[in-house]
């Protein structure tokens, strides 16, 4: 689409809307019937030129040449689950929990978490009246720690 072709589009729109109130409603409005219009004129007109002739290309912003290079060690560390140490870099942003983490890992973990606390409760209320000095000792868990000791000689 040539330049003046969009420039007499956006024209006709602002003409259009040229006794009203520039407030921010009204931008609103003009950017989506701005947007209508050229679209509906490219389905009409020939689009001549190549993404790299588009001033909005992403050669003009970010300077690239169209070679993909390798992530860098940095990259890949940010975004890497502390749960399961797997890369996130492409996960979508809705399967993310706290920071990087997979959404999925996080739960796992609480889950994990809320059963080991409801156990840790049972255990610390069956055992809350148990006296250690009562208890019997068992023999074979003794263990010899003196330097005379024949373990770790050869």
């Amino acid at each position: 689409m040539d330049e003046s072709f969009v420039q007499g589009l956006v024209g006709g729109v602002l003409n259009r809307h040229k006794d009203k109130v520039l407030d921010k409603d009204r931008i609103q409005t003009l950017m989506v019937e701005i947007a209508a219009n050229i679209d509906v004129a490219s389905q009409y007109t020939n689009v001549k030129g190549l993404a790299k002739d588009n001033p909005l290309s992403i050669e003009m912003w970010k300077g690239w040449d169209g070679k993909e290079e390798p992530l860098s060690k940095e990259y890949l560390d940010y975004w890497t689950c502390d749960i399961c140490n797997k890369n996130t870099h492409e996960v979508n942003y809705d399967y993310l929990g706290s920071g990087t983490n997979h959404l999925e890992c996080e739960l796992k973990e609480q889950e994990l978490q809320e059963k080991s606390d409801k156990i840790m409760k049972k255990l610390d209320e069956d055992f809350k009246d148990y006296d250690l000095s009562k208890s019997e000792s068992n023999e074979n868990s003794k263990v010899d720690m003196t330097s005379k000791s024949k373990r770790g000689k050869k």
